[in-house]
């Protein structure tokens, strides 16, 4: 993809397809990878994030295969390794995920990363696994990550106020071992994800005793369980989230694959275009969401449990009438990028004013004329550059656009058929 992508004024319609949800795949292959039976899950879409976490797959001897959209994996049969060595490329929930689960399999792990990962510190790994009994060395709580001696299964304790992605990763290894273990959890953010993966583990047969999110009593693991398993990933209301915001601003689109009752936080972008005025239906047969323009107004929304919906919050925020206020901002300090402050920076490009203060950013609605936007090699930031392109009068500059290979390697061809719609 070129340095720079050029996107010309345009308004939505039609229909897209959403992608598969990244979050549930990665979950699903790990769960899978571990599972001595075939799984098949089908409506899979490549992305970078669920490659690293197929190739990881393969190192701790996992097989898979790829047939259009349905993905088969057998999981691995050999629990007791001497060695692991894995890449997550730029994923921080494969990092954090897979972590204690090779940690389990394997006397001596080495676990790195790519890009902006190297930069990113992951707290609460460290402690995690040398409460499992790993001795760990690590780069001053950042990649890469060395584990010698393999973790056992036993009672545990986290702090879950930095992400649920850790919590995701015990849940999956200890369920998988042969020890009813329990997990106790103090200040969880992202629940919505770990009910994700609870559920999930469910589809396997595995039932976690879930006592409000604060302790997870995990039962011994059944390896005589032969069926396949059949998972279906839906749609991913992350990347569908930039959709559902470009047609509140501009035109209509129907919006299909999606689940209303999803467990992926990022659904709650629904809620967000509602607070704003946006015109919205959904229909259960089709599974399928319909968003229009309409008149905005400014809204308040509180995103701790959800903060990757910052950069589609920040576009409709930009195209509302008076001040915005989204909280949560604590939780982008350490994505792809600072998230909250290449927000302000970025937008600042379009002349649009965003405040940060506390836990709280503040957006000014303001009309886009024209500009360039850095994604910063951030994937959301990329997308949100283009989203502001369906309002704008002139076209919108993203440098370096193929960050979206991260999550959503077809964003830019989904939304091309529309550059001809440009009549206001």
């Amino acid at each position: 993809m070129r340095p720079t992508l050029s996107i010309p004024p345009f308004k939505y319609s039609g229909e897209i397809i959403a992608p598969a949800s990244k979050s549930v795949l990665q979950r699903a292959i790990a769960i899978a990878s571990l599972q001595p039976r075939k799984t098949i899950i089908t409506g899979y879409t490549p992305s970078n994030d669920v490659e690293a976490a197929l190739e990881i797959a393969s190192r701790i001897g996992a097989s898979w295969e790829i047939n259009d959209r349905e993905l088969q994996i057998i999981g691995t049969k050999n629990v007791d390794l001497e060695t692991i060595e894995i890449n997550c490329g730029e994923a921080g929930l494969s990092t954090r995920m897979f972590a204690p689960i090779v940690a389990t399999l394997s006397r001596q792990c080495s676990i790195s990363g790519e890009g902006s990962l190297l930069y990113r510190p992951l707290p609460g790994i460290i402690d995690a696994l040398e409460q499992l009994g790993t001795r760990v060395k690590s780069n001053n709580e950042k990649l890469p990550i060395f584990t010698e001696g393999k973790a056992q299964a036993q009672n545990i304790s986290i702090d879950g106020s930095h992400s649920s992605q850790l919590l995701t990763g015990l849940l999956i290894a200890l369920s998988h071992q042969p020890l009813k273990t329990k997990i106790s959890v103090s200040n969880l953010k992202s629940i919505p994800y770990a009910q994700m993966t609870l559920d999930l583990l469910q589809e396997f047969g595995i039932h976690i005793e879930n006592r409000e999110f604060k302790e997870f009593v995990i039962p011994p693991f059944n390896p005589s369980l032969t069926q396949d398993i059949h998972i279906h990933a839906e749609g991913d209301w992350s990347g569908a989230a930039f959709h559902v915001v470009g047609a509140a601003i501009s035109g209509k689109v129907k919006l299909l694959g999606l689940d209303i009752n999803s467990s992926q936080a990022d659904m709650q972008i629904i809620h967000a275009i509602d607070k704003a005025g946006a015109r919205w239906s959904w229909n259960q047969e089709e599974k399928s969401i319909t968003v229009e323009k309409n008149q905005l107004n400014a809204f308040e929304f509180d995103a701790t449990h959800c903060p990757d919906l910052f950069p589609p919050l920040a576009v409709l925020a930009a195209n509302c009438k008076g001040t915005s206020v989204i909280h949560g901002t604590h939780r982008l300090t350490h994505k792809e990028s600072n998230r909250a402050l290449t927000i302000q920076e970025e937008l600042s490009r379009l002349d649009i004013a965003v405040e940060l203060e506390n836990n709280t950013m503040k957006i000014h609605g303001f009309p886009v004329h024209s500009g360039s936007i850095s994604s910063r090699n951030d994937h959301r930031i990329a997308m949100m550059g283009a989203t502001f392109a369906a309002v704008s009068k002139a076209p919108i500059i993203i440098e370096k656009p193929s960050a979206v290979q991260k999550s959503y390697p077809s964003f830019f061809n989904d939304i091309e058929p529309m550059f001809s719609n440009i009549s206001n």
